[in-house]
């Protein structure tokens, strides 16, 4: 013989699962890579296989909401870092809020080849106003950041770039970092 739940019982079955429909989602969400979008595949095929990252013109002709994909992709840790990198870099084709946020996130984060990307894109899409962004990566114990962030600024080439990068050279205790550092004024 079956007996029937008291009422109370029942009632807190329901808010109970009710709860695990609610927050399961939700907790899937945030511990899963995001869901690839429509455009997943055409920007992954256009950061695939190449050296140089892709120009601004061919990934906005891949077409609306390319920066949200490249921005997945850059924190996708399923996929390659190359394609990661690429990504990075080419966010700074879309000098955005959003993407300034995850560069400047990536560029201290830790992943140095990430965060010579991350250099790489501030200077290209922020031009002048990346030096007091980039100007800490200039102090970094990783040499090859040090560099990059040399080559970001030298891009930039503004008075306020060859500023911070006196300012380091006076500093700087690696050869090859102070030699970087000497080409680039030299220019």
């Amino acid at each position: 013989m079956r007996r029937a739940l008291p009422a109370l019982a029942h009632t807190a079955l329901a808010h109970t699962a009710l709860a695990l429909a609610v927050a399961l989602p939700l907790a899937l969400a945030a511990t899963s890579p995001a869901l690839a979008g429509d455009l997943r595949a055409p920007v992954l095929a256009a950061l695939a296989g190449v050296e140089d990252v892709p120009t601004a013109a061919e990934l906005q002709a891949i077409g609306a909401g390319v920066e949200g994909e490249l921005m997945e992709i850059a924190q996708d840790n399923s996929l390659v870092p190359t394609t990661r990198a690429r990504a990075v870099h080419a966010l700074g084709w879309f000098p955005s809020e959003g993407s300034q946020a995850l560069l400047r996130s990536t560029l201290t984060g830790g992943d140095t080849l990430l965060a010579r990307k991350a250099a790489y894109a501030l200077a290209n899409g922020w031009g002048d106003a990346s030096v007091p962004l980039l100007q800490p990566a200039l102090a970094a114990s990783d040499v090859q950041l040090r560099i990059a962030t040399v080559r970001a600024l030298d891009g930039v080439g503004s008075e306020a770039a060859r500023s911070a990068l006196g300012q380091r050279l006076t500093l700087e205790a690696n050869a090859e970092v102070a030699a970087t550092i000497r080409k680039a004024l030299a220019d």
